[in-house]
């Protein structure tokens, strides 16, 4: 089995992103590889270009994200008859902005998301220029490799999306305070209501069809 390689999350096209309820360490692992084995012997639907399944590192919940070509593609998945939960979704969402330098080859050893209801388009536009103005005022930590902006393309929620080399090193920069700026933002922000984020590490990476 070939290791598994993160999304690249700035490809262009939408993305499904949700997590479930595991159990245990056990159940996240025979969840993620028996989604990912039958998807690869499936014949794949046409626009899915990429699916990847993360683990919580306390084994109780399991975050797939399911990358398509665009929502025409989606949309023809959902009025079809399979409903793989890592492809359905809700929510899709598409990429707003990046904040990563394109010059760091480091490779990921952990994701860490943060999601948001937000009450609109423009608070989903408002509220990630504030975070990422915060963001470019401050010292990143060296741990910290990119900052992706989601939005859900209804626009009700703002997921954070940040690759990490390792988990220690964000829990270091949790430590250290120097995400406290940022965290004021969330939680001083009208119209914007945190909801649920997490740590999470790659087990299972499939990269499919472009057709």
């Amino acid at each position: 089995m070939p290791s598994p390689r993160f999304p690249d999350i700035a490809e262009p096209g939408s993305v499904v992103i949700g997590t479930r309820f595991a159990d245990s360490a056990g159940v996240q692992r025979r969840a993620a590889n028996t989604e990912a084995d039958e998807l690869d012997r499936a014949r794949q639907p046409g626009g899915l270009t990429a699916v990847s399944w993360f683990l919580s590192p306390d084994g109780e919940t399991l975050l797939s994200c399911a990358q398509w070509s665009s929502d025409v593609a989606h949309d023809t998945y959902l009025r079809g008859s399979g409903f793989l939960p890592p492809l359905a979704g809700p929510p899709r969402y598409r990429l707003y902005r990046s904040s990563a330098d394109t010059t760091d080859a480091r490779t990921p050893g952990c994701l860490i998301t943060a999601a948001f209801d937000v009450d609109g388009p423009e608070r989903q536009r408002s509220f990630t220029e504030a975070v990422i103005a915060a963001q470019s005022q401050d010292d990143s930590h060296p741990g910290a490799i990119s900052a992706h902006f989601l939005h859900s393309i209804d626009g009700s929620r703002v997921l954070l999306y940040t690759e990490w080399t390792s988990i220690e090193a964000h829990q270091q920069a949790v430590a250290a305070g120097d995400h406290d700026t940022a965290h004021e933002i969330f939680a001083g922000t009208p119209g914007v209501r945190p909801t649920h984020g997490g740590r999470w590490q790659l087990q299972r990476s499939l990269r499919a069809s472009r057709t």
